[in-house]
């Protein structure tokens, strides 16, 4: 990357969240520890960084005093809501209903924290016994509060959102916890991720009217681990009316995801969102010991920018140039990536997992081999792939697995809330 860009220029186009050559960060936002790192002031916005903020500033809505939780937040049972709203200004079919969730969830260690979502319920009279509910367990969006979809005028997912409404289905849409709401998001931990999942539909059941009992997770990603998380937590710790999970593309093995991404040109923003993810969930695990020099200068962008910036500026960093020799085997980062990688335990109910074969980001053969470890462990698995479908849409250039695969998950869920039968069960 050039280095003759004003530190400046990265100021103004960070909106008041600037890098010194002399701010200690904490790592999006995390509690500021000895492992935080010095900033670089001549880390650059280019011209692909520069359009990558463009679009996240168009996409964005305000972030309001909504998303503040008291202070201090007293502890209340997971998933009791602490605020709501109607909201507007979403990109979603006409008469889409949309309220905004402030609601009690827990960190992976059970401190209680703030989470935010949103509940959509399209228009029309509700049906007999209400409306089934699909819960969105989102993909990487980034780790800044600005990253919550429910600040995206798309949603993020909000293209298969209007789907799931066509079909007079409801969708609760949580942002993990850290995004919208303050501290931070402790990406990559899947407890956290399940625990802000299941208790925005906790939420959502006890302040928006005629949602049916009958549920499915739908993870796409980093959400597609978070819904087999949730798929294991069903087994422990379960939740009325549940009737499985859609999975695609998921980034469940992150040892393996780590070892890819940091050896695929182009994917360096993902090290960068797991370590700072990490970082969060567990302080001792020491960004100097898994990143260089380079790439811990850049870090201090995952404060404001969300997943398109952070991909911009860490996209030349790859190898050597990204990532300190044996990062993998450092035994606490070791350690996270073991302990919360998903698909390798049992689950309940049905899984359907579905992959595109072209996929650069989480390759087909990572899901080849959750698909196994489930089988392995008994679980209830229609694993499909599908040749030429990458891991998102890229308008005029690729199409994704969710909108690839569209018509097969509709049928699945449909069939999930009526037996097979036509009718609702």
């Amino acid at each position: 990357m050039l280095k003759a860009l004003l530190k400046a220029l990265l100021a103004a186009l960070t909106a008041g969240a600037p890098v010194t050559a002399t701010t200690t960060p904490a790592l999006a936002g995390a509690p500021m520890t000895a492992t935080t790192t010095m900033a670089r002031a001549d880390v650059v916005c280019d011209d692909g960084c520069q359009a990558a903020w463009a679009r996240q500033r168009a996409d964005a809505l305000p972030r309001t005093a909504f998303y503040d939780p008291p202070s201090p937040l007293r502890r209340a049972p997971a998933g009791t809501p602490i605020r709501r709203q109607p909201a507007t200004g979403y990109s979603v079919p006409a008469g889409t209903r949309v309220t905004r969730l402030l609601y009690h969830s827990r960190t992976a260690g059970g401190r209680d924290v703030a989470a935010s979502a949103v509940v959509l319920t399209p228009a029309g009279a509700t049906p007999p016994g209400g409306r089934p509910v699909v819960v969105d367990a989102h993909g990487t969006s980034g780790m800044a509060r600005d990253c919550a979809p429910s600040l995206m005028r798309d949603l993020y997912h909000g293209d298969q959102m209007a789907r799931f409404l066509a079909r007079g289905y409801a969708v609760v849409a949580p942002d993990y916890a850290g995004l919208g709401t303050d501290g931070a998001h402790a990406l990559g931990d899947s407890t956290a991720a399940a625990g802000d999942v299941v208790y925005a539909l906790r939420a959502a059941r006890r302040t928006v009217p005629g949602l049916s009992r009958a549920w499915v997770v739908w993870g796409h990603s980093q959400g597609g681990a978070a819904a087999l998380a949730v798929a294991e937590r069903q087994t422990r710790h379960p939740v009325d009316g549940y009737r499985g999970a859609v999975v695609t593309s998921p980034a469940a093995l992150l040892n393996e995801i780590a070892e890819h991404a940091a050896t695929r040109p182009g994917l360096g923003a993902f090290i960068a969102l797991i370590v700072a993810g990490a970082h969060v969930a567990d302080p001792a695990i020491d960004p100097r010991r898994l990143l260089t020099s380079e790439a811990l200068g850049r870090l201090e962008i995952t404060r404001s920018g969300c997943l398109g910036v952070v991909s911009a500026v860490f996209g030349d960093l790859t190898g050597p140039d990204l990532v300190r020799p044996g990062y993998l085997a450092d035994p606490r980062f070791a350690r996270f990536l073991k302990e919360n990688s998903t698909g390798t335990r049992p689950v309940a109910g049905p899984v359907l997992l579905l992959q595109g074969q072209a996929d650069s980001v989480i390759p087909a053969w990572m899901t080849d081999e959750v698909a196994r470890a489930l089988r392995h462990n008994g679980a209830a698995v229609d694993y499909r792939t599908y040749p030429g479908l990458e891991h998102d849409t890229y308008p005029g250039r690729t199409v994704g697995i969710d909108d690839g695969a569209m018509p097969d998950i509709l049928a699945w869920i449909a069939d999930r809330f009526t037996g097979g039968t036509g009718a609702p069960k």
